[in-house]
């Protein structure tokens, strides 16, 4: 794609996401940017906050926080917006960052806070960096633009302020294009010898034959901290950075003995795995040393290297120059990386018992959602004629890569049958999900830490090969999510809304009305707003007159309960538990078009369940089909000759044997793919490799 290709992607992408949301395409474009830094890890966390001094001297689009309030992301936009691809100069660059620098400045002094309406979310936070600025120990800032930074701009310097690391990096039209398109926003290319100054020596393990080969070496703690410190969270991979956010702090112990026990460092700890698509190394007197090493990914270790790095940080890197960390190191051909990186996090975590919602990005549940999106048709709201899919996005770029190869004329009929405006991300969903779960407050931690929470929730509910998760789930999530946006929408406009909480008046004021259902022994029509494709008015007034309620009492709730910033006060339980107590959620009981009673929800979802069961056999039917006669008859034989296997499982097994003169019937097929799993675990491989299936 051409700068100007990509850039009118962009333009579109913001036009989606502003009407959708209501909001002006500023706020659109950076929270599009800021969502594809969190998920590439370049920023931890991102809390829009757009705020703008009256001479406009100071400017702010949203902050986050990350290495445990070690690192402070500061946000700001340069947004063109027009239909030329402008060029950022130096000179339009420089003023950017002044006016985010000044909101650094100026936050921790009372004469300027004085100056924002209490109400005002950059009120709080400003309060909140008064109270945390002497333990952050860098700021990034980061400048995001629709324009092309110009080649003149080669590297911007890194200041020392006060005992504080500043940094400054500018996201431009090309670089976004990258994170888009691969949630890469650069190489990660390491050169050891021109960051320290020799090389590592290593042991070669094996050469894995297949594509990947290991090596095991020792590297030095503040080596492994200066790495980090360039690269941060996007060093991690993907699952190990998402665990380490939801587990929350620095292991203490590893940090305990860098301090006080350096020495013994190396016998207490396990050390690191990473993975890495290419290393370079040199012989030297019969040694191999590693010299360079591109895309490295810790897959194994992250609290150990984030303990690391926070010593470097916090207690100024004492000791780090005694620490040594066995890391072991597998270099996998680029292309088997997708596949082989989620596996080896797998096996190397499961002794540290994470989860499998942590290794969510490929649970089937994605997969399963994925096709019935693809293939449910949304009914053609009034006076439309075309119907349409929601499409959901199981990995980031996966609806520009849809079309991106498309004729014209392919591409505008897809673009008619599935609207930006309908695209849904997996962190979108679980928002949606969870608020109507009634967690709240768990979404306003953001989109990481709630879908971690989401993880787990589905990663509980798929039994039964995930019965539950079916094509009536797939309606009500969408269901949900076009009420949410209407919400969105709704607040943006009303006339008691001043900038600031809408997200948190959003989830708070939907999970209330859930709360208030489920008490009245009630649940809300999901079939009759698929069906609009719109929620109804009275659902939605309802809603904007508990949000306006919600707004209020947030903000003086928050000054009640002393914590100067409300968007952290939305994350704390207290705040849910108040408002299902003081809210006054009447209004609800006037829904009757938009309600059903609880007896009928729950017997709907078991109709949609039998439904999903019927599914499952069938696709299991065709893959026991698929896979052939000999494959059963090899597994048939080894078998009978072990003793693993029960009488019941045998049986099976020799049906499938017998194929095509008897089928197994559904409930057979879905318990011969058991045995398959049960064989496998066991050790049985089946000799032709191409029936892995």
């Amino acid at each position: 794609m051409t700068d100007d290709e990509f850039h009118a992607e962009l333009m579109q992408m913001v036009a989606a996401r502003g009407a959708a949301t209501a909001d002006f395409s500023v706020a659109a474009f950076t929270e599009l940017v800021a969502e594809a830094l969190v998920d590439s890890g370049a920023v931890q966390e991102f809390v829009p906050l757009p705020f703008k001094s009256p001479n406009g001297s100071i400017r702010i689009e949203g902050y986050g926080f990350a290495d445990e309030g070690l690192t402070l992301d500061l946000l700001v936009a340069e947004f063109d917006g027009g239909n030329e691809v402008q060029t950022l100069t130096r000179t339009a660059m420089e003023p950017c960052f002044r006016r985010v620098e000044k909101f650094l400045l100026q936050a921790s002094k009372p004469a300027f806070r004085d100056t924002i309406d209490v109400s005002h979310p950059a009120w709080g936070f400003a309060r909140q960096l008064a109270d945390q600025l002497p333990g952050i120990r860098r700021v990034r800032f980061h400048l995001l633009t629709d324009e092309a930074l110009s080649g003149a701009v080669k590297k911007i310097p890194s200041q020392q302020v006060d005992g504080r690391e500043l940094t400054y990096r500018v996201w431009d039209l090309r670089v976004i294009q990258r994170l888009m398109a691969s949630a890469e926003p650069e190489e990660i290319e390491i050169d050891l010898v021109e960051m320290f100054g020799e090389s590592l020596p290593c042991l070669a393990a094996n050469s894995g034959g297949d594509g990947s080969a290991s090596y095991l070496t020792v590297i030095p703690g503040a080596w492994l901290a200066a790495i980090y410190d360039r690269w941060s969270g996007r060093l991690l991979e993907q699952n190990v950075r998402t665990f380490l956010q939801a587990k929350g702090k620095v292991n203490k112990g590893i940090r305990k003995t860098i301090l006080d026990e350096p020495d013994l460092f190396f016998a207490y700890n396990n050390g690191i795995s990473a993975t890495a698509s290419e290393a370079e190394f040199v012989e030297r007197d019969g040694a191999i040393r590693l010299e360079k090493l591109r895309h490295l990914q810790i897959v194994n270790g992250g609290q150990t290297t984030a303990s690391i790095f926070n010593v470097l940080k916090k207690d100024k890197g004492v000791n780090l120059d005694r620490i040594r960390v066995q890391m072991k190191l597998s270099v996998i051909k680029p292309e088997l990386v997708d596949e082989m990186v989620p596996r080896i996090s797998q096996y190397a975590n499961s002794q540290n018992k994470v989860s499998d919602a942590d290794f969510f990005s490929n649970h089937p549940f994605h997969v399963r959602i994925e096709g019935i999106s693809r293939r449910l048709w949304a009914p053609a709201p009034e006076g439309v004629l075309t119907q349409t899919h929601w499409f959901y996005e199981r990995a980031r770029g996966q609806y520009a890569n849809a079309s991106a190869w498309l004729t014209t004329a392919k591409k505008r009929e897809f673009d008619l049958q599935n609207p930006r405006g309908q695209v849904m991300a997996k962190t979108d969903l679980a928002k949606v999900v969870m608020t109507f779960r009634g967690q709240p407050h768990i979404v306003c931690f953001g989109s990481q830490k709630n879908f971690m929470q989401f993880a787990e929730f589905v990663g509980e509910s798929w039994k039964d090969e995930g019965i539950d998760f079916n094509d009536a789930w797939f309606r009500h999530a969408v269901a949900g999510t076009i009420i949410f946006r209407a919400l969105e929408r709704s607040v943006q406009k009303a006339d008691w809304y001043s900038q600031g909480y809408r997200a948190q008046i959003v989830t708070y004021a939907i999970a209330l009305m859930q709360h208030h259902l489920g008490k009245a022994g009630q649940a809300l029509d999901f079939e009759r707003t698929w069906q609009r494709q719109a929620p109804s008015n009275e659902l939605l007034a309802a809603l904007l007159a508990v949000g306006a309620q919600v707004n209020q009492r947030i903000v003086e709730t928050a000054a009640k309960s002393g914590i100067a910033n409300v968007t952290e006060w939305c994350k704390r339980e207290r705040c849910w538990e108040d408002l299902k107590a003081y809210i006054d959620t009447s209004v609800f009981n006037e829904l009757d078009a938009d309600l059903v009673s609880s007896e009928t929800a729950t017997s709907g979802r078991r109709s949609a369940r039998k439904e999903q069961k019927v599914t499952n056999e069938v696709e299991a039917q065709t893959l026991v089909v698929n896979r052939g006669t000999p494959y059963w008859q090899q597994l048939l034989r080894w078998a009978e000759a072990g003793t693993v296997m029960t009488p019941s499982e045998l049986d099976v097994l020799r049906v499938a044997a017998r194929m095509p003169r008897m089928i197994p019937t559904g409930p057979q097929s879905v318990k011969l793919l058991q045995v398959v799993t049960k064989a496998v675990d066991e050790g049985w491989a089946a000799s032709n490799s191409h029936h892995h299936g």
